[in-house]
């Protein structure tokens, strides 16, 4: 076994540090901002010794339209999870039946609609939506976030689906089960792993979404990064509490993707199916 010489390691460390750093920087400055004073928040040079205060997180929370924001968020990110989930399933399942050139061409196509912009899309929502009276609902934004969700479930799920071993599913048939009761008892559980990885993607787009909630709601259905445009007033911008609804919309994401990072990595590694 050929050994990695002690240099190549110490600079693969050094170079695994300065991009923590790089990363993790803008978000210890936000959350610095939001217990900021205003006047500590855009002194210079900037104070990292400070007395901290709440008041962006008390002004927050006590403003009717974030909290409006906080239930919409919710109601559209798991709406649109839970349909995508629906439907991709499902789906992925047909596919990993396909021959695997069919297989392989069907996911490039599904591949190529994830990555359309979705400024390509957002036009013609806009008028069927105006036409038909979807603006500013949440089943509106639940069906245009299927768009990215759906391909994204079915793209990670196929092949974790083909390397599941023949041999469990054709068992059970011999057994006497028939094909949606192999999905449900034999299927699905071997699956877990990726589909909570899916699932948790999936919510962090609809979570942060902007485009399509900033154009297709209008009052009743304002998400939370809408929201927080909505603290760029005339009058002034007020970065201490932009800073702390931003530290808000983090935690969730955060503290899920913590919670189930293992299964995010079986799945978005393909995943080692155990029997």
């Amino acid at each position: 076994m050929r050994v990695r010489p002690p240099s190549v390691t110490a600079g693969l460390y050094g170079f695994g540090f300065v991009w923590g750093v790089v990363i993790i920087a803008p978000f210890f400055w936000l959350a610095m901002i939001s217990i900021k004073s205003r006047l500590d928040a855009f002194a210079y040079p900037p104070k990292l010794i400070f007395s901290p205060t709440f008041e962006a997180y008390i002004a927050v929370f006590s403003n009717a339209s974030f909290l409006n924001a906080i239930k919409n968020s919710v109601i559209v990110a798991v709406g649109a999870v839970m349909l995508s989930l629906a439907i991709a399933v499902p789906a992925a399942y047909a596919l990993h039946n396909f021959a695997k050139p069919t297989r392989r061409k069907s996911l490039m196509l599904i591949l190529l609609i994830r990555m359309t912009p979705g400024m390509i899309y957002l036009i013609p929502y806009f008028v069927v939506y105006t036409t038909i009276d979807l603006i500013d609902t949440h089943f509106g934004l639940i069906l245009v976030h299927l768009i990215f969700n759906v391909p994204l479930i079915i793209w990670m799920l196929t092949p974790i689906w083909a390397s599941i071993p023949r041999e469990l599913t054709e068992a059970a048939r011999i057994d006497g089960s028939t094909p949606l009761k192999t999905l449900i008892f034999v299927d699905l559980p071997l699956l877990r792993g990726g589909i909570l990885a899916s699932a948790i993607l999936a919510f962090i787009f609809s979570w942060n979404e902007f485009l399509f909630a900033l154009v297709l709601s209008r009052r009743e259905v304002i998400t939370l990064p809408v929201e927080i445009a909505n603290f760029m007033r005339y009058e002034g911008t007020e970065w201490g509490q932009i800073a702390a609804a931003a530290v808000f919309i983090l935690i969730p994401a955060v503290i899920f993707g913590f919670l189930v990072r293992k299964y995010m990595i079986a799945g978005l590694s393909g995943g080692a199916v155990k029997g």
